[in-house]
């Protein structure tokens, strides 16, 4: 049976893949796919130290994994004569945003448009009377997917289309670290982006393609943390509370407010690693901060969140909660940490938060 595992922040999910891979026979052939390149990275780096057999075992990126499998092979069930060359990654305006036709796919060297990849690998599936899906039934025995939450709009009709083949198919992530999107542009399955996902997955297992497990423990935040992390999130999508398997106590640890009077002593204190919305933040001084979209995937001792307005008001009162993607975001942030969580207010007295003080 299909499988999707839930987990939480420091849930290990892709250790999950790592442990699955190294059970059964070598000679089954599988494929991990990911979406980012640091994502793949960490996959092969621990494939070898687990000691994971790599001859059969191979590990794409998203993009890759439908040029390679999808749209090299058929295009021209689709489109007779077209060259494909590879991606072409647009950041910024899209060229090519009112174009019909190929062109609307393909730029003039004949490489394909990120932010419409996943359409045009259905649209060549179907052309192709799904003879993709049965060549892949020919070449792997399980394809093992990471960060699924960051997949949406047409992407998810083609992990659709793989949880109905032959293949035996295993698709990890955490729907609350929503945080990014594998096509900005492409509008299919928008009600199910962001925190939404988690209906997408309920939805395929009530038609039985799949099982969805959910891991409700995190061996990275200590308890108060992922409480608080727990929270941020909205109550009607009804996610697991988190249990923590990290024990440790060092003195400081949980979540606590400070001001911008103390902030210069506590980074002096703790050194923990800074957070902000983006390069228009304030943030102290002569000091650094990782934007927040770009800290995913970290695992720090302690984390210093400088937040943004609604991110103050929901932490004031209870009611004010955050839009998914700012939900998210914080989310994410906050489950860096190890141990403590600090975050930078004007007026800590309004907050039922632990001040500290040096």
């Amino acid at each position: 049976m299909n499988r999707i595992i839930l987990a939480p922040a420091g849930g290990r999910k892709t250790q999950s893949i790592i442990e699955l891979c190294r059970e059964g026979e070598d000679a089954r052939k599988r494929l991990i796919v990911t979406f980012t390149t640091t994502g793949q990275k960490v996959i092969e780096e621990r494939l070898w130290l687990n000691k994971c057999s790599s001859s059969n075992i191979e590990v794409l990126g998203w993009y890759a994994f439908l040029l390679k499998h999808f749209i090299h092979p058929y295009v021209n069930d689709l489109y007779p004569g077209q060259i494909v060359k590879g991606l072409h990654f647009i950041e910024g305006k899209d060229p090519a945003q009112r174009a019909k036709g190929v062109k609307r796919y393909f730029d003039r060297a004949g490489k394909v448009y990120n932010t419409r990849i996943g359409k045009l690998a259905f649209d060549i599936s179907k052309a192709s009377n799904d003879a993709c899906i049965e060549r892949l039934e020919g070449i792997y025995d399980e394809i093992y997917f990471d960060e699924v939450q960051d997949l949406g709009g047409n992407d998810l009709e083609i992990l659709e289309l793989l949880f109905m083949s032959k293949i035996k198919i295993t698709a990890v992530g955490d729907v609350r670290q929503s945080v990014l999107k594998t096509s900005r542009s492409d509008r299919k399955n928008n009600k199910y982006d962001g925190l939404e996902k988690i209906l997408w997955f309920r939805k395929m297992e009530s038609r039985k393609l799949c099982m969805i497990e959910e891991i409700k423990t995190t061996w990275r935040c200590n308890q108060e943390i992922i409480d608080f992390a727990d929270s941020i999130l909205p109550e009607y999508l009804d996610f697991p509370p988190t249990e923590s398997k990290q024990l440790d106590i060092t003195g400081h640890d949980g979540i606590f407010v400070v001001s911008w009077e103390n902030l210069k002593f506590y980074l002096d204190c703790f050194t923990p690693e800074c957070y902000r919305h983006n390069v228009n933040s304030k943030i102290l001084n002569e000091t650094k901060a990782i934007n927040f979209g770009f800290c995913k995937g970290r695992t720090v001792p302690r984390v210093l969140i400088y937040p943004t307005g609604p991110m103050k008001k929901s932490l004031k009162d209870s009611k004010e909660k955050l839009a998914d993607k700012a939900a998210s975001l914080f989310y994410v942030a906050v489950t860096r940490a190890m141990y403590s969580v600090a975050i930078v207010v004007e007026k800590p007295e309004e907050y039922d938060i632990i001040e500290w003080r040096p």
